[in-house]
């Protein structure tokens, strides 16, 4: 089920095109790791392998998410500019990190990522 919840999410991010990529592909990178993860899982369950399997996996599913941390986890909950809090579609939608009352002081060559 958390795959699936991710993938309604990840269709959802698809309302803010040009304005959400990078926060659309963590979406994606994260539901690769929870594939990879039942996958595994699954092969244990399957060939009866002892439980104390999962440890490893587990291990080595949280070592690429803290190694990929950036590509992984850009939601930020604060404005990278003014530092007021974001609301949930500015949290998970749109990269700029930043408030509405932020986000229009943004010269045209200017980024924030």
């Amino acid at each position: 089920m958390p795959i699936v919840a991710v993938w309604i999410y990840h269709l959802v991010q698809r309302r803010t095109r040009e304005r959400g990529v990078r926060k659309r592909n963590a979406t994606l990178y994260i539901t690769i790791v929870l594939l990879a993860v039942w996958a595994l899982v699954y092969l244990l369950a399957r060939f009866s392998l002892d439980d104390l399997y999962l440890v490893p996996i587990a291990f080595f599913a949280a070592v690429v998410m803290v190694w990929q941390r950036s590509a992984l986890f850009p939601f930020r909950a604060r404005c990278a500019r003014c530092g007021a809090s974001l609301s949930a579609s500015r949290i998970f939608l749109y990269d700029s990190n930043t408030c509405d009352a932020c986000e229009p002081n943004l010269e045209k060559g200017e980024t924030l990522l």
